[in-house]
């Protein structure tokens, strides 16, 4: 667990002066360190890889199709059990893996890959009307999950930012946006097709999260302390 003084308040330096909690630095990772990142993201490609080998090297008439979707949710369960997030991401997490259940059990019922591959398009959907809904309560989505992953935000940027607010609208109408584009891509291509194809948005997502990171630092006010050590 990481230290505590973020959430409650600026800590004091050792002068007595307050100090503005610290956001994690971007510029870290371009330097090389990568200590801070929970490499766990990464086991979310596993139910995939899962299918894709399933669906493409499992003897065609000894129910392929069966196979890649029970192997590739089984893969998804462990990755689920292995998450140990909790609170908002949490719900998402469980929101996530509960479309993937249902995915998977109108993929066997209607014997189609194309039916369990589509659970990307329900999760665009689903994650749209979480935003909005959320937007509504007056607990946008982007600021409940930035708040958590980052609690040095806590005492600088509230619940209801105007920040967090637009960021939660940019990203509804995004997952809108995505999920037309997939339903399309699912018309014209095979399973496997469709599984690697629909994930060229992966950029434009990291490109969204990126520029989420840069607006909610700028909007916290969060300021660069000049480099002293350099310094007599």
């Amino acid at each position: 667990m990481g230290s505590e003084s973020g959430i409650n308040g600026p800590e004091e330096s050792a002068e007595g002066v307050p100090n503005a909690p610290r956001l994690p630095e971007f510029r870290h990772l371009l330097q090389g360190d990568f200590s801070a990142i929970d490499w766990r993201i990464f086991w979310s490609a596993l139910p995939l890889v899962v299918f894709l080998l399933s669906n493409s090297f499992w003897p065609e008439d000894l129910w392929r199709t069966q196979v890649a979707i029970v192997a590739s949710f089984v893969a998804s369960a462990w990755v689920f059990a292995k998450n140990r997030d909790s609170g908002v991401i949490r719900v998402i997490t469980v929101l996530g893996f509960v479309v993937v259940a249902g995915s998977a059990a109108v993929g066997l019922a209607v014997n189609s890959a194309k039916a369990f591959a589509a659970q990307n398009i329900a999760s665009d959907f689903l994650i749209a009307a979480v935003c909005i809904g959320s937007v509504v309560i007056g607990k946008p989505l982007v600021g409940a999950v930035a708040r958590e992953s980052i609690p040095a935000l806590r005492p600088l940027m509230k619940p209801e930012h105007r920040v967090f607010i637009y960021l939660t609208l940019v990203f509804m109408a995004y997952n809108i946006g995505t999920g037309i584009f997939r339903i399309f891509l699912l018309g014209e291509f095979s399973a496997n097709e469709y599984v690697i194809i629909s994930r060229i948005t992966s950029p434009i997502s990291l490109a969204f999260f990126l520029a989420c990171y840069f607006t909610i630092r700028k909007a916290a006010g969060f300021q660069e302390k000049p480099d002293t050590s350099n310094t007599s």
